[in-house]
């Protein structure tokens, strides 16, 4: 291996010398062959295509940070305002003496956020974050963030405020849909770095957002999370270093204190574990009015956002140089990485540029295959996909199925955008019911609605007539159907937290009504986790989490089977509400530690993470280990077969189980593989490659990672965290070697890279 990678290596430096940097072995070698090392999941050995290298940007930052004044380097450590100048959520004035161009920053969690009814409609409303972790999908993630950093660059734009990594911890999080990481630290580290990649290969900067601990909207502004070593490295860092690893430009801080500090600031977290484990190069910006102190530059805080609270001018004279010198280094790394300084595009305020209608029909098709590719099917009785030789009429109700957008730049959410600063308001979704009735006309299906049967009043009713007529329209068109399609939805925001798990509207009782005497499949669209206690009466289940302006047509090729179902949750539903985390209040202790999602003995899943089903079914081979060549540390092969009647791909889950290490989980996702679209009696061979970092558990007490011996690991492979097909322990013999003779010890700096593609800054010898 050794020798192969030192090849690599001469091959890559000549394509460098030749001017094609474009080598990526993560994603045809270990990254999509299904597993790789957390740490750089998708980000193994790769080179930025036509970005400058890190070595480079910052040999060139010191050299022009040392001609500067102070005034100037102030200037560049600070915003100029929210919506000060033009329609800007942030900017950063040039420092044109220096050639050093201007910084236009806008929010980015499901595309490019408009802030004002101007710009409504010329941008795409993409789904969400968690719509697009459902995907499993790195292929779809890469194409949607290629998509939305264009429309940012179509729009003046060059630094994008996303993506949002924070790994779930309570399924109340108000932000829970931003984040491309569900639950799980590996899925966000698989995904992160290929939506990072992407984006900045457009020469649009993404800054990976909130770092850290922020996993709840209660209190956010004072809440302190106090967490421990193990459970930070373990499961809220990786998508973050990952994501480092793959070359962000910024990392947003969050609101939120760490261990009494607050996060803009905290030594601990931004120097220590962010700048100096991690490796990142780039420069840490606050959220917006997130800096409590001009001495956060010394706790590692580049840049103040949205304006200059406490870096104001002459202000950063009174605190150390040193750090405020490094400051401005890093933020002009960062634009000469992306090679911004060469293609700094329009100038303050863009208003050519943002009155672009970047909304094209090649990206309203995308995101409609992005909502498709992320809908996960729960549960099917044989009613889906609809068949017109047995439904002749479908009755669509709900008020999810008929509603639109919230047209605002703050506030209220809807079932195709979550509310706050990630909203995209879009005034021409496709409705569920609209894409429903378009594709059921089709097939020669009637649709009705609680509308269809409604008398004609010639007044306005009032508001308990028009519950009644809806009622009463309602049974009608149940009455008349042959099946029942019940949209129901709930919806969250920036700023606080969800107050239950149920779904808004009534819909609840309205699924449990109808399903007691109609076949009734349920589509959900939220925001992440609800609770479904009418499940075991209904025919189907099929969620989408915010699925963007397209949500109509997703459903409606999902439903009629023009798109075979293949996404999968990348959260859990409870079962009830026995188990699952509540936001808190004042100390945000995370005293369960590892044990969230399905890690957790205490929470039972009425759908667990990882499920989803498809319109086939698929057969797992007993897996084997692969020897030679596999270019990880360990290698384990399984054949999958489309077993069905349909056309469908799987994704494929390993799971590892570390024997008699207190505090680990039962089962840890560490590889998935999606499967290419199969053909029934078709086969495919998924290999799942464990490196050095996949077979360790972290120490406190040594602050360092420990590979745990074979003997204690074995990986379950399967459909989901609950539906295992197979388990193959790593080893047949008993350990006779006790992990605490394991030593742990930090890497020396020239260890960059290892031969597995670990990097953590510490290593097991």
């Amino acid at each position: 291996r050794l020798a192969f990678l030192a090849a690599v290596g001469v091959i890559s430096m000549a394509l460098l010398v030749a001017g094609f940097i474009s080598y990526h072995y993560d994603s045809e070698h270990l990254g999509r062959q299904g597993g790789s090392g957390i740490a750089s999941a998708a980000a193994t050995l790769y080179l930025e295509d036509g970005l400058l290298p890190w070595d480079k940007a910052k040999e060139k930052a010191a050299r022009v940070e040392a001609q500067m004044t102070n005034e100037e380097r102030d200037q560049l450590l600070v915003g100029q305002g929210f919506l000060t100048i033009g329609s800007w959520v942030g900017t950063v004035a040039p420092i044109q003496r220096l050639g050093v161009p201007a910084l236009r920053l806008q929010d980015a969690s499901g595309g490019f956020r408009p802030t004002g009814p101007d710009e409504y409609g010329t941008v795409t409303s993409w789904p969400s974050m968690l719509t697009l972790a459902a995907s499993w999908d790195e292929t779809m993630v890469e194409r949607v963030a290629a998509a939305i950093a264009r429309e940012f660059k179509g729009k003046g734009a060059n630094v994008l405020l996303g993506p949002g990594l924070n790994v779930h911890r309570t399924p109340y999080g108000g932000r829970n849909w931003e984040y491309l990481s569900g639950e799980d630290p590996y899925l966000g580290a698989r995904l992160a770095p290929v939506y990072v990649q992407s984006v900045q290969n457009e020469g649009v900067m993404a800054v990976i957002k909130h770092f850290a601990f922020n996993e709840q909207e209660t209190e956010r502004n004072s809440e302190d999370s106090v967490v421990s070593e193990r459970v930070a490295w373990e499961l809220y860092y990786p998508p973050f270093e990952a994501a480092i690893k793959a070359g962000a430009g910024a990392v947003m801080c969050s609101y939120n204190k760490v261990d009494s500090g607050y996060a803009c600031g905290n030594p601990t977290l931004l120097r220590d574990d962010l700048k100096g484990r991690m490796g990142f190069s780039g420069f840490v910006m606050s959220d917006w009015g997130a800096v409590h102190g001009t001495n956060a530059i010394e706790g590692g805080m580049d840049m103040e956002q949205p304006s200059a609270n406490f870096f104001q001018p002459g202000k950063l004279n009174d605190v150390d140089s040193d750090a405020v010198r490094d400051a401005a280094r890093r933020v002009l790394a960062s634009i000469y990485h992306l090679r911004i300084d060469e293609n700094p595009g329009c100038e303050l305020p863009c208003a050519k540029e943002r009155s672009t209608n970047q909304r094209t029909a090649t990206h309203l098709q995308l995101a409609e295959d992005a909502a498709a590719a992320g809908v996960v099917l729960l549960q099917n009785k044989g009613v889906l996909p609809l068949d017109p030789n047995r439904v002749k009429t479908l009755a669509v109700l709900g008020a999810a199925a008929t509603a639109q957008d919230t047209q605002n730049t703050w506030g209220p959410g809807s079932p195709y955008s979550g509310g706050g600063s990630g909203h995209v308001p879009a005034p021409h979704v496709v409705t569920p019911l609209q894409g429903i009735r378009e594709r059921a006309k089709q097939a020669g299906i009637s649709v009705v609605t609680e509308h269809t049967h409604m008398e004609h009043l010639s007044r306005k009713p009032t508001a308990t007539e028009a519950a009644s007529r809806r009622l009463r329209g309602a049974a009608k068109a149940v009455e008349d159907a042959d099946v029942v399609v019940v949209v129901g939805a709930t919806t969250a925001t920036e700023s606080a937290d969800r107050f239950n798990l149920a779904l808004d509207d009534g819909a609840d009782a309205l699924i449990a009504q109808v399903s007691k005497t109609k076949t009734t499949v349920v589509l959900l669209e939220v925001p992440g986790a609800v609770l479904t206690p009418w499940r075991d009466q209904t025919a189907a289940i099929a969620c989408l989490f915010i699925g963007g302006e397209r949500t109509g047509s997703a459903w409606a090729s999902v439903l009629f089977g023009d798109v075979v179902p293949a996404g999968k949750l990348p959260i859990t539903f409870p079962a009830s509400l026995v188990g699952t985390l509540r936001p808190e209040h004042n100390t945000v202790a995370y005293e369960e530690g590892l044990l969230t999602s399905y890690r957790s003995p205490s929470l039972r899943a009425a759908f667990p993470f990882g499920h989803g089903l498809s319109y086939t079914t698929f057969v797992y081979s007993e897996p084997r280990f692969v020897d030679s060549n596999c270019g990880a540390r360990i290698c384990v092969s399984v054949l999958i077969s489309n077993s069905g009647h349909a056309r469908g791909a799987e994704v494929v889950q390993a799971y590892l189980s570390f024997s008699s290490v207190p505090g680990t989980p039962e089962l840890v996702l560490r590889g998935f593989k999606k499967t290419s679209w199969m053909n029934p009696g078709d086969m495919e061979e998924v290999t799942f490659g464990f490196t050095d970092r996949d077979l360790s558990t972290y120490d406190d007490q040594k602050h360092g990672w420990k590979q745990q011996p074979n003997c204690r690991i074995a990986v379950h492979i399967g459909a989901s965290s609950a539906d295992v097909r197979h388990v193959l322990p790593f080893s047949k013999t008993e350990c006779s070697t006790d992990p605490e003779d394991v030593e742990v010890v930090p890497a020396p700096k020239e260890a960059k890279e290892k031969e597995d593609g670990f990097f953590s800054g510490w290593f097991v010898r």
